[in-house]
């Protein structure tokens, strides 16, 4: 049986009171959501709120858009966070700096100056990114990136990326870190190269983490709600509505609350279903 200690028990007692807060206050606020989910106007009880966002036209749409902006986001973070990690890795001197300069200053950055500097860079006459493309000589003509639909999506991605990628970047750097040195030296003796030294190494030894980070990623991707209505509000039409900015707008534009509860429970469900397979994933993976 463990012991606890005196100071444990008082820490635990100081504790309490806040925690006992938050969980009531959770349990009040999913309770409240479900309630308002299965009533009308009227507060009669009915499932017509749940069959109304099912025959929404604008469904398939926010379905398409949530997976093209999850899965693109979510690999172009643990993409160039692994690059990132990798490389401060490799640095001996002014590690610290590197690190404050390249992974803390995105992720410190606050989400609506974010959205509005990336709003700017994208305008399509003042903006950096068509004066770079224009420069370069990749575009003949300056692009609304915002204005239209087929490049609105692509430009929040971007910027989601560069937003983003620093807390995985953080979580792989600390995992490579903590890699024991004798296993890259075992692997140079039986005469791998560093390709053969990451695939045989680096990744089987960070895989516990890449499978946490990609879970955390995937979750935070599609709850992100400031970036995307900070550069498009889910514009131009729908073509960067996902399901929390279409929640929004039927919540607080539309003040149809019941039907905004009934699509955010079925956000819900989806999201702790995603929740359970990572954590068996990762439960398998911690007892192979």
């Amino acid at each position: 049986m463990v012991k606890i200690s005196k100071s444990e028990k008082t820490a635990y007692k100081m504790i309490l009171p806040y925690v006992l807060i938050i969980v009531l206050l959770v349990i009040f606020l999913l309770s409240s959501n479900i309630y308002l989910s299965f009533t009308n106007d009227s507060g009669n009880f009915t499932f017509s709120n749940y069959l109304n966002v099912l025959k929404d036209p604008v469904l398939p749409t926010i379905i398409k858009n949530t997976l093209i902006w999850t899965i693109f986001s979510v690999i172009g973070q643990l993409s160039l966070g692994l690059i990132v990690a990798l490389l401060l890795n490799q640095i001996d001197k002014g590690e610290a700096f590197f690190r404050s300069i390249i992974l803390i200053l995105p992720w410190a950055t606050l989400d609506i100056v974010a959205g509005v500097t990336w709003k700017w860079m994208f305008n399509d006459m003042y903006g950096v990114i068509n004066d770079i493309l224009l420069k370069l000589g990749l575009i003949k003509d300056y692009i609304p990136w915002l204005a239209q639909q087929k490049t609105a999506l692509v430009a929040i991605i971007i910027a989601n990326i560069w937003k983003g990628f620093s807390l995985s970047g953080l979580f792989f750097l600390a995992g490579l870190q903590a890699i024991p040195l004798q296993l890259y030296e075992a692997a140079e003796i039986d005469g791998a190269n560093a390709i053969q030294k990451f695939n045989h190494v680096t990744i089987p030894q960070l895989k516990p983490i890449l499978i946490t980070t990609l879970m955390f990623t995937t979750i935070w991707t599609i709850n992100y709600f400031p970036l995307i209505y900070t550069m498009t509000a889910g514009g131009p039409g729908y073509g960067t509505e996902t399901f929390v900015t279409y929640i929004y707008k039927i919540s607080f534009k539309f003040l149809d609350y019941n039907k905004a509860a009934a699509l955010s429970n079925i956000l819900f469900i989806v999201i702790f279903i995603i929740a359970i397979i990572y954590l068996r994933v990762l439960t398998k993976e911690e007892k192979s």
